[in-house]
């Protein structure tokens, strides 16, 4: 994933992307990522995660909920957001 942060008022310290997977309402991964400390600018700071697969086979196919946050050292949520991945053998419906 790319991110393109920006920060406009205050020193943002130990900014960190949190993602929790979860399946039929079971948390089954949870990925954090340091994002780093930024101070404010006029432009937009770049940050790439590491890649990471999907799961395959048949066992890994159905409806994912992923939750995202952007949270700081200070316990302060940024920015949150639930997206949904699905898993099909084939993509014809």
């Amino acid at each position: 994933m790319f991110l393109s942060p920006q920060v406009n008022k205050e020193i943002v310290s130990g900014l960190k992307y949190v993602q929790q997977t979860y399946r039929k309402s079971m948390r089954i991964d949870k990925s954090d990522y340091m994002v780093g400390s930024y101070g404010p600018r006029p432009t937009e700071y770049d940050f790439l995660t590491t890649i990471e697969e999907a799961p395959k086979g048949m066992w890994a196919r159905g409806n994912y909920v992923i939750k995202s946050k952007f949270t700081d050292d200070d316990k302060h949520d940024h920015l949150s957001w639930e997206w949904n991945l699905n898993i099909k053998k084939d993509w014809k419906d």
